[in-house]
């Protein structure tokens, strides 16, 4: 890659990498992509999260099936493309390399996301490809901002951040289920998940699309400064530490703190498919005795319409 190309990285990384001494030449012989290829500075130094323990990370969106292996680099390769390790100095850098194919892969999954009759699939989207949506629409372009324009158009991120928020809830009620039978460790290495589970749920509703623990806890300490917000915000720390508590008590928070957010998925903030990919789901959580409003076909009686749809 020509080095002109790091020139447009955004000037606090630009300090931070000459501060690590990291030279943009080392860098850019790491990197294979044409001319037209988006190129996007993606991870924490594309969200300003970044500590000393971040890797630098590039993605590149190709139309290659495999790029060349860097001297020096290691790779990890995934259902999504290569993944290669280098080092810039002592700066780890990780060139993540993503074909259109796969995007448009995902694409297609969803925009299948709405059934018959109404109702909303829930897309059963894996934390990678989470990943990748967060680092196609948060991602800092480098280059190739045409073609990038074409690829964020076709994911569409209301979609993404409704499923993360859904499958995350799903699997927080699906987990304290596990506690009411499974004995001790096991039942409380389950309460953990789950209230663990839960906040990744609401920080996917209400903040940025997140797919694992690195900045849940930042994330959410941000959103608990917003006015009216879900009372769990409020309550971060006993959550996670619900499973010291006893068991009928511990159950109890989280399922309180769960209702509580379930009902805020009506708020405008919150991604606009929630409810309807939880629809489904519903008559399942009987057991928990607790109160789970209903939705008309499928969709939450909200007054919005998904994108495409006259919103």
């Amino acid at each position: 890659m020509d080095v002109s190309v790091l020139d447009r990285l955004p000037a606090p990384v630009q300090a931070e990498l000459d501060r690590r001494q990291a030279a943009l030449p080392a860098i850019a012989a790491l990197v294979e992509a044409d001319e037209d290829e988006p190129v996007l500075l993606a991870g924490s130094y594309a969200t300003g999260e970044w500590n000393p323990t971040s890797d630098l990370d590039l993605l590149v969106l190709t139309k290659r099936h495999r790029p060349r292996r860097a001297p020096g680099t290691t790779n990890h390769p995934s259902i999504l493309g290569d993944s290669f390790d280098g080092l810039a100095g002592d700066l780890p850098v990780n060139v993540e390399y993503v074909s259109a194919e796969r995007l448009h892969d995902l694409a297609r999954v969803l925009a299948n996301t709405t059934g018959d009759g109404g109702t909303v699939d829930l897309p059963n989207l894996q934390a990678l490809e989470i990943r990748l949506v967060q680092r196609v629409h948060k991602g800092v372009a480098l280059s190739g901002t045409g073609e990038l324009d074409r690829y964020r158009a076709w994911l569409d991120l209301d979609a993404v951040r409704s499923a993360a928020t859904a499958l995350a809830f799903v699997g927080t009620l699906s987990l304290l289920g596990d506690t009411t039978v499974l004995a001790s460790p096991t039942r409380e290495l389950m309460c953990r998940g789950a209230a663990e589970s839960l906040l990744m749920s609401a920080v996917n509703a209400f903040g940025p699309l997140t797919h694992d623990g690195k900045h849940l806890l930042t994330r959410a300490a941000s959103i608990s400064r917003l006015s009216d917000v879900p009372e769990l915000f409020g309550r971060i720390e006993p959550l996670l530490f619900a499973e010291r508590l006893p068991h009928e008590e511990a159950l109890g928070l989280v399922l309180d703190l769960a209702e509580d957010l379930y009902r805020s998925f009506t708020d405008p903030r919150c991604p606009a498919r929630v409810l309807p990919m939880l629809a489904p789901f519903v008559p399942a959580w009987s057991w928990t005795g607790r109160t789970w409003p209903a939705t008309e076909h499928g969709l939450a009686k909200t007054g919005r319409a998904f994108a495409g749809e006259g919103a």
